[in-house]
């Protein structure tokens, strides 16, 4: 099996996971909640403003970050969009713990800096 095979079973493998399933459910929820759409969508539209500023150079003020707060504690505030961003962090743990395998498999050594025939915490 060549390494892109093997990439495309990794692929479906998470693609197969629990997580993956949740998070993609919390998502077309969101999509299906006009609420919890429109302040996620505010939400974005203010980050990525505000990041398009500092492109430019711009310094971000206290009043742009208690904005940019605001914005995320009322969209988080909407339940769907929590579940989403919960279901979202469990998968990014998840594939987290893929890259460090794959990181391990290259270098020999495990997330934890030991070599992984030291028997210890490896697993």
């Amino acid at each position: 099996m060549s390494i892109f095979d093997q990439a495309l079973a990794l692929g479906k493998g998470i693609a197969g996971t629990s997580e993956y399933a949740e998070m993609q459910a919390a998502e077309s929820a969101v999509k299906g909640n006009p609420g919890a759409l429109q302040v996620v969508k505010d939400y974005q539209e203010l980050q990525q403003s505000y990041y398009q500023m500092q492109m430019a150079g711009q310094e971000l003020t206290e009043e742009h970050l208690k904005k940019l707060n605001e914005a995320e504690a009322a969209a988080m505030s909407n339940n769907v969009v929590k579940d989403y961003y919960d279901t979202r962090m469990k998968f990014h743990q998840v594939v987290e713990k893929v890259n460090a395998k794959i990181q391990e498999g290259i270098t020999g050594v495990c997330s934890d800096n030991c070599s992984c025939g030291c028997g210890g915490g490896c697993g």
